[in-house]
């Protein structure tokens, strides 16, 4: 198992998620870590209760967890399993997304969120500029 690493500020994903939370006028930050199978498959059965690996995990930071005074606010930690997301024919940008949009409250538990979430990926995919599958 290898240890997560996270995205560094320059980074190419880093720069997206500040594109995206800028889209959402979201305030905070997002921690990004990249992480193998096996280490996703330990996260998901651990936090999850899913004996399997997965594409991406995203954790909300508690709403009184404590800051500095002036200090941006995380809003949690998302870990994306980048040979899953390019088996399945996805792209780091839409799980990226994906991952920040559970962050700021949406899911897909009922078909009505579902269909919501999936729009908003779509548009915010859109105005970056990225896809979710390659061809």
């Amino acid at each position: 198992m290898t240890k997560p690493r996270p995205v560094k500020p320059t980074h190419k994903l880093s720069k997206f998620a500040s594109a995206v939370l800028r889209f959402m006028k979201a305030k905070g930050e997002v921690n990004v870590y990249l992480i193998d199978g096996r280490t996703m498959r330990k996260m998901n059965r651990e936090f999850r209760g899913q004996d399997k690996a997965t594409d991406v995990l995203a954790f909300p930071y508690p709403d009184d967890f404590p800051m500095p005074k002036g200090a941006k606010r995380p809003l949690g930690d998302i870990y994306l399993n980048p040979a899953y997301i390019k088996k399945n024919n996805e792209t780091l940008e839409y799980l990226l997304t994906h991952g920040i949009l559970h962050l700021l409250g949406f899911n897909h538990m009922k078909k009505g969120d579902k269909i919501k979430m999936e729009k908003l990926e779509k548009q915010l995919l859109a105005k970056t500029g990225k896809v979710s599958h390659i061809d």
